[in-house]
């Protein structure tokens, strides 16, 4: 299930809900795959909410199964309250994207969590390795109450559309896995650092590879990275390009003109 941050203007200020084969915002990732576990195995999660964020748990017997797609795990992270030492589970799993480091060591991702189990809280952090620094560096986390639940999912229509107003949303992107190739891929519209009458322009395009590296529309290194997105979603390059910037001509048109936004880091990872 590819992220993408553009589906959602498309399916809420758009002209609808696009292939899934293009992906949806993390929330909707999750509700598409506790669907399909539901569809197929009868399993029912529980939708905690965070920060914007949703990550899908299953309570057992003693334990908590947490499914993400969002923070791209390999496997289903499993923490057991047996496991506890001093009153704290942890427990981690290998993630997305698969880095190498210099010496040609493998350096995947990783998603940790930890569980306060008498004052069920929850912490889930995704690390990633940045070739820049040498080093495996904290990209996402997020802290949960287990008794903060999503009261509806999907989530109401215009939840869904005041959300995407907020001035938290500096880019619009897509990221996709290639399931061949194992690596992940993203290309990204930043807002900042330009007129607003310019946001809609595709020069100010930039594609991340599964290494991180940053490189600008027009240039070889972009185009590889388009080409492996575009592939990895059935479609073809111009297809996820238009995809982006049309979702961005929503956005210029429903978020108001004085919008600021959090600086995006637009640097090597």
């Amino acid at each position: 299930m590819p992220y993408s941050s553009a589906s959602s203007y498309h399916e809420y200020y758009g002209k609808g809900a696009p292939p899934w084969r293009l992906g949806r915002g993390c929330g909707w990732q999750t509700f598409e795959v506790t669907r399909l576990v539901e569809e197929r195995c009868g399993a029912r999660p529980t939708h905690l909410y965070a920060g914007g964020h949703s990550p899908a748990m299953y309570f057992g017997e003693g334990e908590i199964t947490v499914l993400d797609p969002y923070l791209p795990h390999l496997e289903p992270l499993r923490l057991r309250r047996a496991d506890a030492v001093s009153g704290t589970v942890r427990a981690g799993t290998d993630a997305y994207p698969l880095r190498v480091r210099a010496d040609g060591t493998p350096a995947p991702s990783r998603l940790s969590a930890t569980w306060w189990v008498d004052d069920g809280v929850f912490l889930l952090e995704y690390s990633r390795y940045s070739p820049r620094r040498s080093a495996m560096v904290t990209h996402r986390a997020f802290t949960f109450h287990l008794g903060t639940e999503l009261p509806a999912f999907p989530v109401p229509a215009g939840f869904a559309r005041r959300l995407l107003l907020e001035p938290m949303q500096n880019n619009l992107s897509i990221r996709a896995l290639h399931r061949k190739e194992l690596k992940m891929g993203e290309l990204v519209l930043p807002f900042g650092g330009r007129p607003r009458d310019q946001l809609v322009d595709p020069a100010f395009l930039i594609a991340k590879d599964n290494q991180g590296r940053v490189s600008r529309a027009g240039t070889p290194a972009f185009d590889r990275v388009l080409e492996l997105i575009a592939d990895a979603v059935n479609g073809t390059p111009a297809e996820v390009t238009e995809f982006v910037m049309d979702a961005a001509a929503i956005y210029h048109r429903v978020v108001p003109l004085g919008q600021k936004w959090p600086e995006y880091s637009a640097e090597d990872e």
